[in-house]
């Protein structure tokens, strides 16, 4: 009797973990997303009342999903002062996509032209993302561009550089939402897309051909191109904050 009400009690305790990890997983890419779409905004005191008002959520699946943001960069902590959305200077955008093409050069010199799975698993991704280019899905297209070279740095099987990666392109999915809404607004949202999809092709079929050294000279192209489109719709002096305050207005 006693064994049967202990295992009942393990069932409960197991189930109520389950719950409280699914909130937080829920909890954490609700947060990620808005930080994603600036709609929390770079340096936005991240109020635990504020978003209690603005998520479904209770008080221990927001506070871990602070924990995990934190852990990814997208949140800060200020000298006690609470947790902050991660600022976006012109300092910090410049080191970012410094090591941004670094990565991709690096990524492209050891990719594992043996992996067998990793042309078949890149094409998959890439349908997937022409359907969100297709309909506009920004959030959608950042997220799966950013799957599409973490399959690239995967496939180096050094976890180093997969870590850094995955760190690097988590990051600059806040930069790459804003240059897609600006292009938007330009009118060169396609256009923009259009080459993309025409590198990414050109990349895997680079790999398909064990073709070294055009991906590094394609890839490492391909992420200047990310400096380059950035540099040509924002402007400021050195260290000042980048104002997204009218992005979602």
């Amino acid at each position: 009797m006693k064994n049967t009400k202990q295992k009942n009690q393990k069932k409960d305790l197991t189930s109520v973990e389950k719950v409280s990890t699914s909130l937080a997983d829920l909890a954490t890419t609700a947060l990620r997303n808005k930080i994603l779409d600036l709609s929390l905004t770079p340096s936005e005191h991240l109020e635990e009342r504020m978003l209690l008002e603005k998520f479904p959520f209770g008080r221990t699946p927001i506070r871990e999903a602070l924990n995990r943001l934190m852990a990814e960069g997208l949140v800060e902590a200020k000298n006690g002062r609470g947790a902050y959305v991660a600022s976006m200077s012109i300092w910090h955008t410049h080191q970012l996509l410094e090591a941004y093409v670094i990565i991709e050069k690096v990524v492209a010199s050891l990719i594992n032209f043996a992996d067998e799975k990793l042309v078949m698993d890149l094409r998959e991704i890439q349908e997937r993302y022409e359907i969100v280019c297709e309909s506009a899905d920004i959030l959608g297209i950042t997220e799966l561009n950013s799957n599409f070279h973490s399959r690239l740095a995967e496939s180096t099987g050094n976890r180093f550089i997969v870590a850094q990666a995955a760190d690097l392109h988590n990051l600059a999915r806040r930069l790459s939402y804003f240059i897609y809404r600006s292009e938007q607004e330009a009118s060169k949202f396609s256009t923009q897309l259009v080459r993309i999809n025409r590198q990414h092709h050109e990349i895997i079929n680079f790999i398909e051909e064990k073709n070294r050294s055009e991906l590094v000279s394609l890839l490492t192209d391909h992420a200047v191109l990310f400096r380059l489109r950035l540099s040509a719709v924002i402007s400021g002096g050195n260290g000042a904050d980048l104002d997204f305050s009218s992005i979602n207005s």
